[in-house]
């Protein structure tokens, strides 16, 4: 293998130009000017801080205020609960069997010595109604429906009186 030898030239640098132009001196400035923009931020912020604080009294007071709503309601729930329940028991108290034979008697009413029931299945009455007239007693008897349209028939002579 073969060597080579490089020869290598230094070639000087171009030159610049060179300018006497002087670059302007330096001077220390102060920051930038202050403008109106930060007491505008300012004034931005305080206006919310009171506008959030007027926002929290006005919840306040509405929620203040539909509680003493709620009591008033409430109170008049119980109110009107005890007047049910005094009336449920006033309707219970007349609506008892010694309460209304005691009306009963009140308008001239008398107690039937038997009673009648009506079967509805076959429309059948079951034992007999007697009924009290100045001490005198009668009987009804009822004849059976038509078969053909259900209705009943008056029969006069249903009735035997003494």
């Amino acid at each position: 293998m073969s060597q080579m030898t490089a020869t290598v030239r230094a070639t000087p640098r171009p030159t610049r130009a060179t300018t006497t132009a002087k670059r302007p001196a330096l001077r220390v400035v102060d920051a930038a000017p202050k403008s109106g923009l930060h007491i505008g931020m300012g004034a931005i912020i305080a206006l919310m801080i009171v506008t959030s604080f007027i926002a929290a009294l006005l919840l306040n007071t509405l929620r203040a205020e539909g509680s003493f709503d709620l009591s008033a309601l409430q109170s008049e729930n119980a109110r009107l609960h005890a007047t049910q329940v005094s009336l449920e028991a006033e309707v219970s108290q007349l609506q008892s069997p010694a309460t209304l034979a005691e009306r009963a008697e009140d308008l001239g009413m008398v107690s039937s010595p038997s009673t009648a029931v009506l079967r509805l299945s076959d429309s059948a009455v079951v034992g007999v109604a007697a009924g009290v007239v100045d001490g005198k007693t009668y009987t009804v008897q009822m004849s059976a429906p038509a078969a053909d349209d259900g209705a009943v028939s008056a029969d006069e002579d249903a009735v035997a009186g003494e």
